[in-house]
């Protein structure tokens, strides 16, 4: 035992009592500066402590909630001037330490930490993430017909063997936000210029890198794939051993007092780093943290380093001013490369890419719009210092096997199958064989579409169709009028066509069709006599007619938002619409060469999320010239089949899926206006259409002004729909009998298919 001083006794409670008054002071709303904090502090440390200056090392370490703590940390050390000499850190803490030692300002690490990128992995220990699929959904597809449907994808290895995996219907939104996300924390330093301006080391699980790549900084997060992540060993960066010649600041997010969370393996780590924590240096840490938000995770990192000064102002040498930052701007363009993708896949991988784009939006656009492609899975990205990002796709053979229905009371019920290919060789091959057979029709639909063979704007379509439709007699009974009755139509159609797109929002499709059909009027469809007039006009009493249609057309379409006709709740759309037709029949009979002309417009919006209406508007002419002025085309001495080869009017949604003979017509307008209220796939719907007809058929019930009203339900998820209600048509004249609900047609469609 030695005697202890009195004046050194009296100095060093002076010392304390002064330290703690000055230094428990919320950082920003102290009363006192923290110039003067620092100095009344400074000032009272006894000459002999103040004499021992060492260098000062920073360790960041990671965790949950730690970048937001370290933030603090450094807004702290920033205020009261403490130099920093270097800086260790291992996962959260390597990304926050690289920014602050590049010369970043802390307001711009806070604006980067808020990023939406960034902020839902910030703090997140994401290395075993799962994807967002979830095995116990039905596999419904996502469109077309109503089917249960599974992807396979193909690979083959170096031996040439070929192995088959499930392939997920909806693209895996989790995994591309993120690899998206990974991209964002490598360009947060990509776009810092220069070298570190305080030196700085990286802990990985196997290494200590000096001075190291963005990529390894990147690497040591606990983001999906790493491996080597800060997370997966002692996650606190620590000195090996007290140095003396050292004055070590071991920033530790984790309270004193908390309950140690995460998985079984990050438990285990943690309380075996914790438990560990001796005298290396000086702790900056919080005792306890109730409140776990971003902004007073912030606050507790301040006041931890603002509660650590009296041991940290007698070792660190001098003060430091932090007022030299370069500001943190983002990459404005970034140079896609693909040099991982084989000759084979490379140009249709690099067309999904827009040059247009510019910043983050360009990989954000091309992760989304190449994902929803079958033949494409995984996407990663790898950006380089020139800004150069290294872009790498899975493209694998994918094929699809689908079976399921639809039909309706018009068509019956049908049973659908469909084997589609998705491939890619220099282009983008789909090869689709689908098929339905039912009560009283049956269908082959092969299919066959080829994208980017010229250039990634255009797309070829080539396709044949070998049917039998016939409507139930139930149906036809009610509904269809005496002289418009078929017993069938049977076809064999070949068709083929070339899309172009200017942009996402416009394109223009030239389309061929070469056809030969059957069709088999009712007996009380047939004409009375056969003749040839003079105008050569063909007619027959058989009740067989064999026509071959050949059209040639050109369609403009602008689409910006949804594309559904019916049920979009946001966006417009406008077609144009131009054609010529010839058809033939009966035995070296031709008509003449006419034209078909078509406009539609609409335009969709939602006044409430809940709700949505549709407005539209088309108009639409079959003519040809004659003598200087227009006619329209007589083909046949028959009323079904005039009315077969008519224009159609749709002004509800379930007037597509029969030809009804008050809406054939070789020229018409018609405004229309349809809306619903719907929720988690319900809805209930109104139709409504005005149309005048051109044309004064002789066999219509209706005068040329014409009322369709629809009331229908609505259920949809994925391709599955059920649309039913009922259908009125009436005219002017009959316009009171809209309330007659006891005379409107009813009408069930299982599915969103078009048969005509």
């Amino acid at each position: 035992m030695f005697p202890i001083p009195l004046g050194w006794l009296k100095k060093s409670l002076l010392v304390t009592v002064a330290f703690v008054a000055s230094v428990y002071v919320a950082p920003v709303q102290a009363e006192h500066s923290a110039d003067e904090t620092l100095l009344s502090a400074m000032q009272l440390v006894p000459d002999s402590l103040q004499a021992k200056k060492t260098k000062t090392v920073l360790y960041l370490g990671g965790g949950e909630r730690s970048p937001w703590f370290h933030l603090g940390v450094l807004y702290a050390l920033e205020e009261y001037k403490i130099p920093v000499d270097s800086i260790v850190a291992t996962s959260w803490g390597a990304w926050m330490g690289a920014l602050w030692s590049l010369g970043v300002s802390i307001d711009d690490i806070q604006r980067l930490m808020l990023d939406s990128y960034i902020a839902d992995y910030l703090g997140v220990n994401a290395i075993h993430a799962k994807t967002e699929h979830d095995a116990f959904k039905l596999p419904v597809s996502l469109d077309g017909v109503p089917s249960l449907r599974q992807r396979f994808s193909f690979y083959a290895d170096t031996a040439g063997r070929v192995y088959r995996s499930m392939h997920a219907l909806v693209p895996d939104t989790a995994s591309i936000e993120r690899s998206l996300s990974r991209l964002r924390f490598e360009e947060s330093l990509y776009r810092q210029h220069g070298t570190y301006r305080i030196p700085f080391t990286l802990l990985t699980c196997d290494s200590v890198v000096g001075n190291p790549s963005y990529a390894d900084i990147v690497s040591s997060l606990p983001l999906s794939g790493h491996e080597k992540s800060g997370e997966l060993c002692p996650y606190l960066a620590l000195p090996q051993t007290k140095n003396q010649q050292e004055a070590s600041l071991i920033v530790v997010a984790d309270p004193v007092r908390f309950d140690v969370d995460g998985n079984a393996e990050t438990r285990t780590i943690k309380k075996n780093v914790l438990s560990m924590l001796v005298d290396q240096g000086i702790f900056i840490r919080s005792h306890s943290i109730r409140d776990t938000s971003r902004k007073s995770m912030i606050q507790a990192g301040f006041s931890a380093v603002e509660r650590s000064l009296r041991d940290i102002i007698p070792t660190v040498d001098g003060r430091r001013e932090y007022g030299d930052k370069q500001k943190s701007e983002a990459w404005f363009e970034f140079n896609p490369m693909f040099d991982s993708l084989s000759a084979e896949h490379h140009s249709s991988v690099l067309s999904y890419w827009n040059p247009k784009d510019t910043g983050f939006t360009a990989p954000v656009n091309f992760a989304y719009s190449i994902a929803s492609k079958a033949p494409y899975d995984t996407i990663s990205f790898s950006m380089q210092p020139d800004g150069c990002l290294l872009i790498d796709v899975g493209v694998h053979p994918t094929l699809d096997v689908a079976a399921g229905g639809f039909g309706s009371n018009v068509n019956g019920a049908n049973a659908y199958g469909e084997v589609t290919l998705n491939y890619v060789n220099q282009m983008e091959i789909n090869l689709k064989l689908a098929g339905f057979y039912g009560t009283s029709s049956y269908g082959f639909r092969p299919r066959l579409e080829l994208s980017n063979l010229i250039s990634y704007r255009w797309k070829f379509r080539f396709g044949y169709d070998l049917m039998k439709l016939r409507i139930l007699k139930a149906f036809e009974n009610d509904n269809v009028y005496e002289e418009n009755r078929f017993e069938y139509e049977k076809r064999n159609d070949l068709f083929l066509s070339a899309r172009y797109a200017f942009d996402k929002m416009q394109s223009i499709e030239l389309k061929f069709l070469f056809g030969s059909r059957e069709f088999e009027l009712s007996p009380l469809a047939l004409p009375e006599m056969d003749f040839f007039d003079d105008d050569d006009d063909f007619q027959n009493s058989s009740s067989n007619y064999e026509t071959s249609p050949v059209t040639q057309s050109v369609r403009y379409s602008l689409l910006n938002g949804e594309d559904d006709d019916w049920f979009a709740s946001k966006g417009f759309a406008a077609n144009a619409y131009l054609g010529l037709n010839l058809i033939g029949y009966g035995f070296h009979q031709r008509g003449p060469i006419y034209g078909t002309y078509a406009l539609d417009g609409r335009f969709s919006y939602a006044p409430t999320p809940h709700s949505s209406v549709t407005v539209g508007a088309a108009v639409g002419l079959d003519a040809f010239r004659d003598g200087g002025r227009f006619k329209f085309p007589e083909n046949f001495g028959n009323t079904a089949m005039e009315d077969r080869y008519r224009l159609h009017v749709t002004p509800t949604p379930w007037s597509e899926d029969w030809l009804d003979p008050e809406l054939s017509t070789h020229g018409y307008a018609m405004i229309r206006v349809n809306g619903g209220v719907h929720r988690h796939g319900f809805g209930a719907w109104l139709s409504f259409a005005y149309i005048h007809d051109f044309e004064d058929k002789s066999t219509a019930r209706l005068n040329s002004n014409k009322f369709v009203f629809e009331p229908a339900l609505r259920y949809q998820y994925r391709s599955f729909t059920i649309y039913a209600g009922l259908n009125r048509i009436v005219d002017t004249e009959t316009f009171g009998d809209v309330k007659d609900f006891k005379n409107y047609r009813y009408f069930i469609r299982i599915g969103d298919y078009n048969l005509f």
